[in-house]
C-alpha cells in the first residue's frame, strides 16, 4: 500500500473525488427505492417534496399492486421511521491521513482509510469498521464505498455481530446532478442471545427527481 499522509501528496483526481463526495443522497431528491429481502420485493417512492406522513408511497409488493391492508400497514411502518439504508457516517468522519492506496489502474484507484478519532468515540460502531473507497479518475468521482467488520463485535450485552459487509454504487454526476446512490447491498450475521440470525439486502435506487427548485432554474 502506498501512503498519503499530506495534502500535497493527495493525487488531484482523488482531492476532486472527495471534495464532492457524500456517502448518501443529497437532501430534496426524490426517487424510487427497490428493496430485495430474501424473497420478498417491494417498491417504494420517495419525494421529500411532499408533506410530512405523504413522502413515502408504496408502489408495489413482489411485483404486484399493495392490497389496502398492505398499504395501511407500511403506511404505519414508514411513520415510526425514515425508510431506505442510510450510511452511518459522513465526509467529515473520515481521517484524510489514513488513506492507503490499495490499488490503481489507469482508469480506476482503490484505497483504504480509516476514521477520526472524534467519529469512532461519538459512534463507537465506526472503531469496529473498514472503509474502502473506489474511486473512477476520469470524471472523477468516488464511484463505491465498501464498509466490513474488521473482527467480531457486541454492540450491546446479548447481541454478537459476526459478519458486517455493506457496499454502496454511484452513479457518476452528470451536468448538475451530483453524483447519486445506484445500488446498496449488505450482509449481516450474528447471535442475539443464543439465537443465530442474518440478513441480506439489495437496494436499487432510480428514477431520480432533482428538488423543486432546481427544476425551476
Amino acid at each position: 500500500m502506498t501512503g498519503i499522509n499530506s495534502p500535497a501528496a493527495t493525487p488531484a483526481y482523488l482531492h476532486q473525488a472527495l471534495s464532492e463526495f457524500n456517502p448518501v443522497n443529497p437532501p430534496g431528491w426524490a426517487y424510487t427505492l427497490t428493496t430485495r429481502r430474501e424473497d420478498r420485493t417491494i417498491s417504494e417512492r420517495h419525494d421529500p417534496s411532499k408533506p410530512p406522513g405523504g413522502q413515502w408511497v408504496l408502489l408495489t409488493m413482489d411485483g404486484r399492486s399493495p392490497t389496502a391492508e398492505e398499504t395501511e400497514k407500511y403506511g404505519r411502518a414508514r411513520s415510526a421511521g425514515p425508510g431506505g439504508s442510510q450510511a452511518n457516517f459522513t465526509k467529515a468522519d473520515i481521517e484524510p491521513g489514513s488513506l492507503q492506496l490499495i490499488r490503481e489502474t489507469q482508469d480506476h484507484a482503490e484505497f483504504s482509510a480509516e476514521f477520526r478519532e472524534a467519529a469512532t468515540g461519538a459512534d463507537k460502531m465506526l472503531g469496529h469498521l473498514l472503509l474502502r473507497l473506489k474511486v473512477d479518475k476520469r470524471v472523477p468521482y468516488v464511484s463505491a464505498y465498501i464498509l466490513e467488520l474488521k473482527e467480531p463485535y457486541s454492540p450491546i450485552l446479548g447481541v454478537k455481530m459476526q459478519e458486517l459487509r455493506v457496499e454502496a454504487l454511484f452513479r457518476p454526476p452528470n451536468g448538475d446532478q451530483p453524483s447519486l446512490l445506484s445500488q446498496m447491498t449488505s450482509h449481516f450475521a450474528g447471535r442475539i442471545f443464543f439465537f443465530s440470525t442474518g440478513e441480506d439486502l439489495r437496494l436499487t435506487y432510480q428514477d431520480y427527481t432533482p428538488p423543486p427548485n432546481e427544476l425551476s432554474r
